[in-house]
């Protein structure tokens, strides 16, 4: 066997692939393309390797420990030749960035370092559900792009601010998850209006001021806010923001003993129930409480 050949089975061992560059899918998952035992990185040339043509491709083999594949980038050129595939699983493979694809309707990306997701202006997105917790995430700008969104998962991330406008176009989004993020301000260019937004979780932050007079979520039923830094909530805006709203999660914030007692029986009048999300056994720290929520 000559160098070369030699040279080249190395290559073919190192990255997982057969010598002939095609990737075949593992038959772990009986209705998804499972590719493990391989490595994308961002200056990898892929122009030899042939990707299976399935709607439904998974990278790894999450949940499972899977220690061989890294998918660290997806490149424009490997989004057009994934055009096919309108599912997308890639947790724990390493991913930092990925440019997106028309066809795209779910994304899985979870548990990665990933901190950017690529759109190009004019493109019409399908993408419908999309999975980013667990990543690196300080921005999210990509999310005007991107008009079919129902749901967004964007728990533990790095965001620091959150602009609500990007959101005026997703009029089909359902379930929110900003939860577990670094948030200090939420903020609106006028009015928003989702109508058919039902979950908005926001627990874990740093919010000290919601100020929802410009949302319309007339649809919205359950809104959790625990674990922030809240000592005032305007019962206006939550008749007027929030109509349909059923539960209220509260706990764990700065709430002014007062206004909590008029919030909370305003709250049982319109039939919305003030609950705590976290069971604490110690209420030592807690002098003053109702309906179990902690008030200063």
């Amino acid at each position: 066997m000559s160098c070369k050949l030699v040279l080249c089975f190395l290559v073919a061992i190192a990255f997982g692939c057969a010598i002939g560059r095609k990737l075949e899918c593992n038959e772990q998952r009986e209705n998804e393309c499972e590719i493990s035992n391989f490595t994308i990185v961002e200056s990898m040339d892929l122009s030899e390797y042939e990707f299976p043509d399935h709607p439904h491709l998974a990278f790894g083999t999450y949940p499972l420990s899977d220690d061989s594949t890294y998918v660290v980038s997806i490149s424009k050129e490997l989004a057009d030749r994934l055009q096919s595939t309108e599912k997308l699983e890639m947790q724990n493979v390493s991913l930092q960035s990925m440019v997106l694809w028309t066809n795209l309707r779910t994304l899985d990306a979870s548990h990665n370092y990933f901190f950017e997701l690529i759109v190009e202006p004019g493109q019409s997105y399908q993408l419908r559900e999309l999975n980013l917790s667990y990543n690196r995430f300080q921005s999210i700008d990509f999310v005007a792009a991107l008009p079919a969104l129902r749901t967004l998962d964007l728990r533990h991330n790095y965001l620091e601010t959150v602009s609500f406008s990007l959101f005026d176009m997703a009029t089909d989004l359902w379930k929110l998850n900003l939860a577990n993020n670094r948030i200090q301000t939420i903020s609106t260019d006028g009015s928003l209006h989702l109508p058919r937004l039902s979950n908005l979780l926001l627990h874990d932050n740093l919010l000290s001021v919601l100020d929802a007079s410009e949302w319309r979520f007339s649809m919205l039923q359950e809104l959790n806010l625990a674990r922030n830094r809240l000592r005032y909530l305007s019962m206006c805006e939550v008749n007027h923001s929030f109509p349909h709203l059923q539960t209220l999660y509260m706990d764990e914030n700065r709430w002014e003993c007062g206004h909590l007692n008029a919030t909370v029986r305003q709250l049982l009048q319109l039939g919305v129930k003030p609950m705590a999300y976290y069971d604490t056994e110690d209420e030592e720290h807690c002098s003053k409480s109702m309906e179990g929520i902690c008030c200063y």
